[in-house]
């Protein structure tokens, strides 16, 4: 016989015959519980010795299915006059849509510089030196300051020379400018919904039935006024 400590809550119960009734709620000493749902509409209590085995992390009982329903009928019928209902939740997948910002791309603006040889034409100027060598016009009387001194005289000769020097100037600018453009994506997934199948089993009256109304009973003829030939 199967012992307390081999149930473990959450473990899957089948019927003998393969039925999927439930999982273990609840455990105790004597026995241990399986959750209600569409086959058991409130928890229902499984004894240890009715337990058949242990098979693939599931437990396996002795009854099957149809012996189930019979217990689970007999168990209930001194509530029958009592209303019962049953929810079973039906449940359907929706698709939800998110957004992320990736990147996708990248403008790479990449500056070099480049040596070239430029040549301008500046305008300078420069002293020539002309000797001219001319006879004294009349005869002028030498001064005594500068007769007969040896001496030399310079006379600097002077020109314009061109110095080059460059400084930075701003011709043109790259102007990089982004927008956001709205679009639309259809995004795909797939999507589960359960659907349920209601079947019923034995000579069980509808809703229909009980809401026709019965035969009237045949009238009666009213009181003093019976069939036949009677005085006037």
């Amino acid at each position: 016989m199967v012992t307390q400590h081999e149930i473990k809550q959450g473990m899957l119960v089948r019927s003998s015959d393969g039925e999927k009734l439930g999982n273990v709620v609840r455990i105790d000493e004597s026995r241990f519980e399986i959750e209600k749902g569409f086959f058991f509409p409130k928890e229902y209590a499984v004894r240890y010795d009715e337990v058949s085995g242990i098979r693939d992390g599931e437990v396996i009982l002795m009854h099957g299915r149809d012996q189930l329903a019979t217990d689970r009928g007999q168990a209930s019928e001194a509530g029958v006059a009592a209303a019962e209902e049953i929810r079973v939740p039906l449940v359907e997948e929706e698709v939800t849509a998110g957004k992320t910002v990736q990147e996708v791309g990248r403008v790479q603006v990449t500056k070099e510089v480049v040596t070239e040889e430029k040549q301008i034409a500046v305008p300078v100027a420069r002293e020539v030196v002309h000797v001219e060598r001319v006879p004294a016009s009349g005869e002028r009387p030498a001064t005594s300051g500068t007769m007969f001194e040896e001496g030399s005289l310079s006379v600097p000769i002077r020109e314009e020379r061109v110095e080059v020097s460059t400084r930075p100037v701003v011709k043109e600018e790259l102007r990089i400018g982004k927008e956001v453009i709205q679009d639309q994506e259809t995004a795909q997934a797939t999507v589960r919904r359960e659907t349920a199948d209601v079947r019923m089993e034995g000579e069980l009256p509808r809703q229909d039935d009980l809401d026709e109304p019965t035969a009237a009973a045949p009238e009666q003829p009213p009181l003093g006024r019976a069939a036949g030939g009677g005085r006037r």
